[in-house]
């Protein structure tokens, strides 16, 4: 027998899976993305790299700042190009502000309605309407600052290789530094809220994220030494997706926030780490469920660093310079930390400057043999012991703990 779920609820794209019964048992789980391929990678192929981070940012309208910045991390490699700290650091200060207006959305929109007993946010808010709008209020400064470094708050075109085409001014960035220490009070709040979150899912056995925090030129995981992804992970189609699947040396893992503050948090803020501590033994204990309270850190992580950020670039009074990109045969991953977990751009580039080859990888697809662990460990636990429609709801939520970007998930299927 086979109990096919609705589409998943309050994530982003379409999913649904597949709950296998034997003998009265849950024998396998299956999750499926039914969204159709998308092409991104062979829709870059023979164009001129410039070209390519702007079109990179179409893969969604979530994370599309984490794709650009990947894309031209990716082709800078490949190109030799190394840019200056002020490049960096507003490069940072961009995805900063994606994973702001990320984790907002979904912690207060998407999540706190299950915390709640509301089916979503707009029934929420008729007894939680300050709540609600604390999450607008972050939501909206990260909405700003991606404005502002990627030239739009969807789908910019601003993030350049070697540069920018528009730099931010004094003014800006003497506003980030101001309201970013405004909303820190918001931000501790939401760790107190979601620290309620109880243990479910799976509970992970590898951890992946990049060597920096936001970004970085290898991947570091619960085991000793940095490597490149093609060292340790391995992609696979399956029959019933449109993304694929990716394995750590042939086992489960999880890219996102509870990865990042695992592996890193030496580099967290003061306030985040302060947080990090004081809630270490929950998430040490690996349960995916967690990965929302580590997003609810990363909160406060976001609002310290843009501030530090902030600051940097306006006691420096720094100059805006672009550095010059020249075409040359190359090859080059970007890593970066999109809101989700590691994102890759891998490309290879000719001696005119086209697109020879071009791989991506999502945090999603990065998630999804995790993710069908998580459903069935709930869906074994549940089954024959609730009600199916309660099973169900606690397999949406399930699902929701790793705050899935279906549409992104799905690239290239070679058939």
């Amino acid at each position: 027998m086979i109990i096919e779920t609705r589409e998943f609820t309050r994530v982003e794209g379409n999913g649904k899976a597949e709950i296998v019964i034997e003998d009265g048992e849950v024998k396998d789980v299956r999750l499926k993305i039914v969204e159709g391929p998308r092409f991104f990678e062979l829709l870059t192929l023979g164009r001129h790299f410039y070209d390519v981070p702007d079109l990179e940012a179409r893969i969604c309208a979530i994370c599309y700042l984490s794709h650009s910045v990947a894309s031209v991390l990716g082709i800078e490699r490949a190109l030799g190009v190394e840019v200056p700290e002020e490049v960096q650091l507003v490069r940072e200060l961009g995805l900063i502000g994606e994973l702001l207006e990320s984790h907002a959305l979904h912690l207060y929109l998407l999540v706190a309605p299950d915390l709640f007993g509301y089916p979503d946010a707009i029934r929420m808010a008729t007894k939680h309407g300050e709540l609600v709008k604390e999450g607008l209020a972050l939501k909206a400064f990260g909405n700003r600052i991606r404005d502002l470094v990627g030239g739009r708050e969807i789908h910019g075109i601003n993030v350049k290789p070697g540069g920018f085409g528009r730099w931010p001014n004094g003014e800006e960035l003497e506003a980030i530094e101001r309201e970013s220490s405004g909303l820190l009070t918001l931000a501790k709040r939401s760790v107190r809220l979601f620290s309620q979150l109880s243990p479910y899912g799976a509970i992970a056995k590898h951890f992946v994220a990049t060597n920096g925090y936001l970004w970085g030129d290898r991947l570091i995981s619960d085991e000793p030494g940095e490597f490149h992804y093609t060292e340790r992970i391995e992609e696979r189609s399956l029959v019933y997706s449109f993304a694929k699947q990716s394995r750590y040396k042939g086992e489960t893992f999880l890219v996102g926030a509870l990865p990042r503050l695992l592996l890193k948090s030496e580099m967290l803020t003061p306030i985040a780490r302060r947080l990090f501590e004081e809630h270490r033994e929950k998430l040490e204990s690996g349960w995916v469920s967690y990965n929302n309270l580590a997003q609810a850190i990363e909160l406060v992580y976001a609002l310290e660093r843009a501030n530090e950020i902030a600051k940097t670039l306006l006691d420096r009074g720094f100059e805006p310079e672009n550095v010059p990109v020249e075409p040359r045969d190359g090859e080059g991953i970007g890593y970066v930390e999109a809101p989700r977990g590691v994102l890759v751009h891998h490309y290879r580039i000719d001696k005119d400057g086209k697109i020879a080859y071009s791989n991506i990888i999502t945090p999603t697809a990065f998630n999804h043999a995790m993710m069908e662990a998580s459903l069935f460990e709930e869906a074994k636990k549940l089954y024959g012991e609730t009600r199916e429609d309660e099973m169900l709801q606690r397999l949406d939520e399930t699902v929701r703990a790793f705050d899935p970007c279906i549409s992104c998930s799905v690239h290239l299927v070679k058939l």
